[in-house]
């Protein structure tokens, strides 16, 4: 039975993620680590507080024994306001959570990024998610697989106001029904996604580290 940990829990995959995660026979007992306690309860999930810019301070209310830890985090350049916001969500809070979560005894780690993330991209957005990938793989995890992407369907589920997203994610849906659902660029659902994660942190592979792209995360989450 798996102790796991997971941050980003309140987002729109990061909710899917932890639903599987709570379903799970072989998960005991879930610790979902963020800046606010979630709503939801579960006699497997505690939820507790911590500033996620600090290692000490997560490492705090993680509990020794971790298996597993598990990243959702991520936010917009828009919503954050800044590139050195978005930096500290993006690359900072995700560095700092694996951080503490491999001093608490977790040996594998799984991390949402994004299609097309690289450290050298010209894209800001691209280059830091490619930037937190090589930061996390240079911690030591014993495994450290990386799912990145294309495009989320949050379907329906983000309330925020985001009028060009509204727009082009029923233009894509309607593209990619007629080329291909699974394809490289077509939209992955945030719960095929939510399964996808959840299905890679306990498999047996023996890559340590692994990229996990659109293609085999739309097959993933099917299963």
């Amino acid at each position: 039975m798996h102790i796991v940990t997971i941050a980003g829990a309140s987002g729109v995959v990061g909710r899917r993620a932890l639903h599987h995660l709570l379903a799970c026979p072989d998960v005991a007992r879930v610790i979902a680590v963020g800046r606010r306690t979630l709503p939801l309860q579960h006699e497997k999930l505690d939820s507790p507080v911590a500033d996620l810019q600090s290692t000490s301070a997560i490492t705090a209310v993680l509990p020794a024994g971790l298996g597993v830890a598990i990243c959702c985090l991520g936010t917009t350049l828009k919503q954050a306001g800044s590139k050195d916001a978005f930096r500290s969500v993006d690359h900072d809070a995700v560095v700092a959570f694996a951080d503490a979560a491999l001093e608490r005894g977790a040996q594998r780690f799984v991390l949402l990024s994004s299609l097309g993330s690289d450290a050298r991209a010209r894209s800001f957005y691209l280059r830091t998610k490619g930037e937190t990938e090589e930061a996390v793989a240079r911690l030591g995890y014993t495994q450290l697989t990386v799912l990145r992407p294309s495009f989320i369907d949050d379907q329906g589920a983000r309330t925020e106001n985001r009028p060009l997203e509204r727009l082009v994610l029923p233009l894509a849906r309607a593209v990619f029904s007629i080329i291909g659902r699974t394809t490289r660029y077509s939209p992955v659902p945030a719960d095929v996604i939510g399964k996808a994660l959840v299905h890679v942190a306990f498999d047996e592979t023996t890559e340590r580290v692994r990229i996990v792209e659109s293609e085999r995360i739309h097959a993933l989450g099917a299963l």
